[in-house]
């Protein structure tokens, strides 16, 4: 699914609920009308925005928010505003950052801002629009949907290197610091696969072909143990999600799942498992020898989500806006919100763990936008 057909479809979505409150409550109702300072139930803040949200992206320190204006907005675990950045080149990805610095994918190129005050750095063009960016030390990755993944230094936006490939790059390429590895894929076009980069040169490791229906990559386990998980098919119900060694490329296993995947779905990796999701909604856990620990139907498309892990639960977004939350040990549906409830469409989300509290950080699309962190029961 292309980011403009998911615009359409989040914009169509909004037009249809208009106007509404911004917290969500899983599993409850809405608290109408609820703002910083005023939340009530789960919700323990929120916050306006100038315009809907995109992309988030949030660590110990703070969360990054783009917005559709063309804001990027800072705010602090408390939720205030740090700092805005207002007028820039952005589109419809979450951004990355480290201690240092902001980066943000733009429909032309990409920005660099300070991490702490949010001034531009630099800003590089890169002739297509960039969904896919990343920081791995002194390095700031970008991918185009024309299929360019470059290297830049982070401090400067010095180009370091460029690798082009037949398809397009829509997920942020995954970075194994230790090892040096910079996974991507390319989807779509002639010939689409996974590929490992060296970090500092951009040579090619190896690289494995991929179903043309096939999710963004991820890395699990560390060391010698470590894989790059493959989640792909055929776009109906012959689907696999693969293990493979992240220095050769060798397939450790190959499990078998219900359907197949979408570009726009990042499936997530923990200590002890991995969880998928089809596009037709299944719910997929296994652990890291690929053995299917349980599965869980949701009952309803999922196109674009990225799946998130708290130390007990399992939370992502299905197509229609519904936000699930399930038990990570079992796939037992602990709660469901849906965007009638929500007040409006939820287009991303994190889990975080700030104050010693578990929680999800999300961004709605509405007529009076913003930002929330909700408990996750």
């Amino acid at each position: 699914m292309s980011w403009d057909h998911r615009r359409r479809v989040v914009v169509a979505v909004c037009a249809v609920l208009g106007a509404a409150a911004l917290s969500i409550l899983p599993g409850t109702d809405v608290a109408h009308g609820a703002t910083h300072g005023s939340a009530r139930g789960p919700v323990r803040w929120s916050l306006p925005l100038s315009g809907g949200a995109w992309g988030v992206a949030a660590d110990a320190r703070g969360a990054v928010v783009v917005v559709d204006d063309g804001a990027v907005v800072a705010v602090t675990p408390t939720g205030h505003t740090r700092w805005t950045a207002p007028a820039l080149d952005v589109t419809e990805a979450a951004p990355a950052l480290d201690g240092a610095t902001v980066l943000v994918g733009g429909e032309a190129g990409i920005t660099a801002l300070d991490r702490a005050r949010g001034a531009v750095r630099w800003r590089a063009s890169m002739g297509a629009e960039v969904p896919a960016v990343a920081l791995a030390g002194d390095v700031a990755l970008a991918g185009t949907d024309s299929g360019v993944l470059a290297a830049l230094d982070a401090r400067t936006g010095e180009a370091k290197w460029s690798v082009t490939g037949p398809g397009e790059l829509w997920s942020a390429p995954r970075v194994d610091v230790v090892t040096g590895a910079v996974v991507a894929t390319w989807h779509g076009g002639d010939a689409p696969h996974v590929e490992v980069l060296d970090l500092a040169t951009g040579d090619a490791r190896w690289s494995a072909p991929i179903g043309r229906a096939a999710a963004a990559p991820t890395i699990a386990g560390a060391g010698a143990a470590a894989v790059v998980i493959v989640a792909s098919g055929d776009d109906h119900h012959t689907a696999v999600v693969e293990a493979h060694d992240l220095g050769s490329g060798v397939v450790r296993w190959r499990t078998a799942v219900p359907a197949s995947f979408e570009r726009a779905i990042e499936p997530a990796a923990g200590r002890h498992g991995i969880v998928v999701v089809d596009h037709f909604g299944t719910v997929t856990a296994l652990d890291l020898a690929g053995r299917v620990r349980w599965q869980r139907p949701l009952g309803a498309p999922v196109l674009a989500t990225r799946i998130s892990l708290t130390r007990s639960r399992v939370v992502l977004i299905t197509h229609e806006g519904t936000v699930t939350v399930l038990g990570r040990v079992d796939g037992r549906r602990v709660a469901a919100t849906d965007r009638h409830r929500l007040g409006g469409y939820p287009v991303d989300g994190v889990p975080v763990r700030w104050g010693g509290v578990p929680g999800w950080l999300t961004g709605l699309r509405l007529s009076n936008a913003g930002l929330a962190l909700v408990r996750v029961p």
